[in-house]
């Protein structure tokens, strides 16, 4: 870290990457309402004031508790199978990534675009993974029971793993 990377007090950069715990914090909210949760006040005030303690202690353990309570909040929800569970799962992956990227030095700090993109990346890549298990739950509720579900899952299985071993050998550094 050069003495040009710090700052007396925190850049738009760090005020942006943690106004993400926040909004990634309503989402929740927002989701679980739209899936037909009554959240009751003191949850929805608890969820905000940890996603508040979060993005002020990005390295705290109140980012645990922010994402336990998301998943209690969530639990909520009538029917979690709802296409809902997607935008949650944004909320949730995206706050968490935010204050992982925050995390990574004091405040006053500027965040490394290299670094945050590559996170961003990884998110993103999180929550397509979690919305294909979503299509797969899905669709697998209408495949009746047996041996045919468990061989379907079992070729899931297969290609993804030889799709993830294909790309990792022609995506190895030099």
């Amino acid at each position: 870290m050069t003495a040009a990377a710090v700052r007396s007090r925190p850049g738009p950069d760090q005020v942006g990457v943690r106004t993400v715990v926040g909004a990634g914090a309503v989402t929740v909210l927002v989701a679980a309402a739209q899936a037909g949760a009554v959240v009751p006040l003191w949850q929805q005030v608890t969820l905000l004031g940890l996603a508040v303690l979060t993005a002020c202690w990005p390295d705290s353990s109140a980012g645990t508790l922010l994402l336990v309570g998301a998943a209690y909040v969530w639990a909520g929800v009538p029917e979690s199978l709802t296409p809902w569970v997607l935008v949650a799962a944004a909320g949730m992956v995206f706050a968490h990534v935010a204050a992982m990227v925050a995390a990574t030095g004091p405040a006053a700090v500027r965040i490394d675009r290299v670094q945050a993109s590559r996170w961003a990346l990884r998110a993103a890549m999180v929550w397509i993974a979690a919305a294909v298990a979503w299509v797969m739950v899905v669709w697998m509720r209408e495949v009746p029971a047996g041996r045919t579900s468990y061989a379907l899952g079992l070729l899931l299985l297969t290609v993804v793993a030889i799709a993830a071993a294909h790309w990792i050998s022609t995506h190895r550094a030099p």
